[in-house]
């Protein structure tokens, strides 16, 4: 969650991404600004306990941030993926775009390939697959992180 949102602007960012289709209700919305300040997905754990941090306001069940989480997926607000590398699904608000990523094995941060290398064999990959319509797909690749590596490589 690298990125802030200024309190002044973040009623301009529920105004212009918030859906209309749900309910604003505080935990909602304070849950939705975790996944729109959030550089990569997010497990309902992380987004706990993101809300939980230390001197915040108000404190949140961990049921509460599971029931909304569902909420936002089945009116189609966030997407939720379960990587192969994570014990828990995770969730991220649903752009314009969808994003796949590269997983590091050992810390686990997920980094965002700028281009999704599967557009291009969608339409071939149709027509190797009688009767069958493809809808979506799911790309992860597993190495490790600059940081990592470079521990790794230090340890040798």
């Amino acid at each position: 969650m690298n990125s802030k949102i200024h309190a002044s602007s973040f009623d301009e960012v529920i105004d212009k991404f918030y859906p209309e289709t749900i309910k604003k209700t505080r935990q909602r919305i304070d849950i939705f600004k975790v996944l729109y300040s959030a550089s990569q997905p997010l497990s309902a754990a992380e987004i706990f306990d993101a809300l939980n941090k230390k001197g915040a306001k108000e404190t949140y069940a961990f049921s509460t941030v599971y029931r909304n989480l569902l909420a936002f997926e089945k009116a189609g607000v966030v997407i939720k993926s379960i990587l192969s590398t994570e014990d828990n699904a995770v969730y991220e608000l649903k752009r314009d775009s969808h994003k796949h990523y590269a997983v590091c094995l050992k810390c686990h941060v997920k980094i965002p390939i700028k281009a999704c290398p599967l557009h291009d064999i969608a339409h071939d990959l149709e027509g190797t697959i009688p009767d069958f319509q493809v809808t979506g797909h799911q790309l992860e690749i597993y190495g490790y992180c600059a940081s990592c590596k470079a521990s790794m490589d230090s340890a040798d």
